[in-house]
């Protein structure tokens, strides 16, 4: 069994360190609303109930829920549906800042977003673990620059790998601890933004750089503790805000040269099994995207700008309407506030057992809640990523194949699958552009999440 251990740990870090998303779009924010098909099948509930080794995403004292080595992979597919556009409606030199009445669709709206984890019970006590996983991201192709009124491409190109080395440790049958070392690794990429010149403070690292990737570190901490015969479960769990290397290539787009972390945030969970085979969960996450400078720091909008000191003759810069430019120390970011979300799920187990056989097949359903974070007056930023979506609607399963072997490996394998609906969420506001002109930014944005995932325990 020794051995067996090893040749799987090393697999699984091997994997890890090998599997990297092709792109990915979020829906709480920019995080994605879970981790892993059985957490997104029950609105994204993390911090009491795992169903895989992939919620160490969620709060890493959940391994300690493991009694058996356990190795789990799976993909999804986003399709997003967005589109965004302009409406100046003041003087100025409008054709900076597009044509009356643009609105484009993106229309790169298929993303993939792979993710993995292991977990290993070393002794009855200590589990430990290790995952890949998409954190979040966004992105955006419009093939018409509505800032600009030209054919050339605007869009970004955001994602966050998120790599938690765990360890979970029961201080007794009932209390256990756990936590995370965070490496994390980000990539991005801007194009089309050559309108926004005057506002940056380097201009020759504002747009069209090709991608950027850095590297960071943070850590992660949780506790679960189960009551009444195990009917009751409590959580709570808290990310640090992980550290990332500043984008070199957008130094002049993100505020203090470059800088874009990921946030921190933390989350408390309450489950209980009202009858045998049923859980009911309830998540609160809090998510602090105004930690971030580029994320939360206002935005050039006429509420920021004081538009009754403004000079429209002029360009709006650090030294005119009241301008803060991108990539200074306080520079520009999205404006957006910081977002509390509500996760509510189920989960059955043994479901029509004389159908599918006993103990075959876990049905799942959940919702999950948060109010944008893109604020009403800071629309300028965001037509470039409308992560807009406020309701999920998620439904699930896992079936059981029984047993499965795999190169002398396993005992059992799972299947499970999961289906998130985020309807349309529309938004407007006003916005200034690039010469001091004023207008109506709009944006919507709708999605479906398809993941499928494949467990194989030991």
């Amino acid at each position: 069994m020794r051995i067996k251990s090893k040749r799987l740990l090393t697999v699984a870090a091997i994997a890890g360190l090998l599997i990297a998303p092709i792109n990915a779009l979020a829906t709480n924010g920019y995080f994605m609303i879970g981790f892993g098909a059985g957490s997104t099948g029950m609105g994204g509930i993390g911090v009491t109930s795992p169903q895989d080794s992939m919620c160490v995403g969620g709060n890493p004292a959940c391994l300690g829920e493991f009694i058996s080595p356990q190795f789990d992979m799976g993909a999804g597919i986003i399709k997003a549906e967005r589109y965004s556009g302009t409406n100046i409606m003041g003087a100025g030199d409008v054709a900076k800042f597009g044509p009356n009445g643009v609105t484009v669709w993106s229309d790169v709206n298929t993303y993939l977003l792979p993710g993995m984890g292991f977990v290993f019970p070393f002794t009855e006590q200590l589990s430990i673990g290790i995952a890949a996983l998409g954190n979040g991201g966004a992105g955006t192709n419009y093939k018409t620059n509505f800032f600009s009124g030209t054919n050339d491409r605007l869009g970004v190109d955001l994602v966050q790998l998120i790599v938690p080395i765990t360890a979970a440790y029961k201080l007794d049958a009932t209390h256990t601890i756990g936590a995370s070392i965070v490496p994390a690794s980000q990539r991005f990429r801007a194009n089309g933004l050559h309108s926004f010149d005057a506002f940056s403070s380097d201009k020759e690292h504002l747009t069209d750089n090709g991608h950027d990737y850095v590297n960071g570190l943070g850590v992660r901490f949780g506790w679960t503790g189960h009551f009444f015969d195990n009917k009751l479960t409590l959580g709570a769990t808290y990310a640090s805000k992980v550290y990332m290397a500043k984008f070199e290539k957008y130094k002049g787009l993100f505020a203090e040269q470059g800088t874009f972390d990921i946030p921190e945030n933390y989350a408390v969970g309450i489950a209980i099994k009202p009858i045998e085979n049923l859980t009911v969960a309830l998540d609160v996450q809090q998510i602090l995207y105004s930690g971030v400078s580029s994320v939360g720091n206002r935005g050039p909008t006429p509420t920021v700008l004081g538009v009754t000191s403004c000079d429209q003759t002029q360009p709006v810069t650090a030294n005119n309407c009241g301008g803060t430019s991108l990539g200074a120390d306080n520079g520009a970011g999205f404006g957006w506030k910081d977002q509390t979300v509500y996760k509510l799920g189920v989960a059955y187990n043994n479901a029509f057992p004389s159908l599918v056989g006993a103990n075959k097949l876990t049905l799942r359903a959940g919702v999950n809640y948060g109010k944008t974070p893109i604020q009403q007056d800071q629309l300028l930023f965001s037509l470039l990523a409308p992560a807009a979506s406020e309701w999920h609607y998620t439904a699930g399963f896992t079936y059981s194949l029984g047993d499965q072997s795999i190169m002398g490996f396993g005992s059992e394998g799972l299947i499970s699958g999961a289906w998130t609906h985020a309807p349309m969420v529309r938004m407007s506001g006003p916005v200034i552009g690039t010469s001091g002109e004023f207008g109506i930014a709009q944006f919507g944005m709708r999605m479906n999440i398809f993941e499928l995932a494949y467990t194989l325990k030991f």
